[in-house]
C-alpha cells in the first residue's frame, strides 16, 4: 500500500517540475499521509478505508500545494522562455558584434567571414536542443525528453559535419564531403546507444533488439569504410557485414536455447 501511496503523490505532481522546494512539498505531503495511514491500520481499519482516510489528508494542506502551483509548469515555463529569450538576444548581437568585428578590422574583407555566423548559428541550435531536453526532464515528460536526446544528436550534424566540411571547402582546401559523411554515422550510432541505455528497461525486448542490431550495423558500416578508405579494401572488405549477421544470428540461436531451459 505504501507503493499505492507514492504512486498517488507522484501522480499529483508529475506536472510540477523538480525543483527543490517542490520535491520537499512533495515528500512532506507523502509522509504526512504515509503516517495516517499507518495509524488507520492501527486502529483496525481494512487497508482500502485507511488509504481513503490518508489521501483526504491532502484536503488540509492546500496551502502548501497552493504555493507548489506558484512553481508549476506554467509558472517556470514562463521563466525558462524568458532566461532562454535573454540568453538568445545576447548571443546573437554577441555572435554579430564579432562578425562585424573579424570583417571589418581584422580581415577588413567580408568575403570568408560569413562563416563565423553559420557556425555561430549551428553551436546555438545545440545549445537549444539542450535546453529542450532539460525542460522537458525537468516536467517529467518521458516522450519529450526522449525525443529531446535525438534532437541534441541531430544538432550535431552541422556543426561536427556539415561546418568543418563547408570550411575546408570554401577556404579552398580539398573537399572532405565525401568522406566526412561517416560522422553522420558515428552521431547516429551513438543516438542509438544513448537512447538504448537510458530507456532499456522502458521499451519492450524486440525494441531492444532492434536497437542493438541498428548499433551494430551501423558499427560495421563505419568499421567498412574504414578498412576500405584506408587500406583500399572496398572489394574485400565487405565480409565484415557478412561476420556480423553471423554474429547476430548466434546470439539469437543462443537466447533461444536459454529461453527454453
Amino acid at each position: 500500500m505504501q507503493n499505492k501511496l507514492r504512486k498517488y503523490i507522484n501522480k499529483k505532481f508529475r506536472l510540477y517540475p523538480k525543483t527543490k522546494e517542490i520535491l520537499e512539498v512533495r515528500e512532506e505531503l507523502f509522509s504526512i499521509i504515509l503516517d495516517k495511514y499507518n495509524d488507520c491500520i492501527q486502529s483496525g481499519m481494512d487497508e482500502e478505508r485507511s488509504f481513503r482516510e490518508a489521501i483526504e489528508m491532502m484536503i488540509d494542506y492546500k496551502e502548501a500545494i497552493r504555493e507548489v502551483e506558484t512553481g508549476s509548469s506554467l509558472s517556470a515555463l514562463k521563466r525558462n522562455v524568458i532566461s532562454i529569450a535573454a540568453f538568445s538576444t545576447f548571443y546573437f548581437v554577441m555572435l554579430t558584434a564579432v562578425y562585424l568585428f573579424v570583417s571589418i578590422v581584422v580581415f577588413e574583407s567580408f568575403e570568408h567571414t560569413w562563416l563565423i555566423a553559420v557556425g555561430g548559428t549551428f553551436v546555438y541550435l545545440v545549445y537549444f536542443s539542450v535546453k529542450a531536453y532539460q525542460y522537458a526532464t525537468l516536467f517529467n515528460l518521458n516522450l519529450l525528453a526522449r525525443y529531446g536526446i535525438g534532437l541534441i544528436y541531430f544538432s550535431l550534424i552541422p556543426a561536427f559535419y556539415v561546418f568543418p566540411s563547408l570550411y575546408v571547402s570554401v577556404m579552398g582546401y580539398p573537399s572532405i564531403w565525401g568522406q566526412s559523411w561517416v560522422i553522420v554515422i558515428l552521431i547516429v550510432l551513438l543516438y542509438i546507444l544513448t537512447d538504448y541505455i537510458v530507456y532499456r528497461k522502458q521499451i519492450s525486448g524486440i525494441q531492444r533488439g532492434l536497437h542493438l542490431i541498428a548499433a551494430g550495423l551501423l558499427l560495421t558500416t563505419v568499421l567498412y569504410l574504414a578498412f576500405s578508405i584506408y587500406f583500399e579494401l572496398w572489394s574485400k572488405a565487405w565480409i565484415l557485414y557478412v561476420v556480423y549477421l553471423a554474429l547476430v544470428s548466434l546470439v539469437f540461436f543462443i537466447s533461444e536455447k536459454i529461453g527454453k531451459r
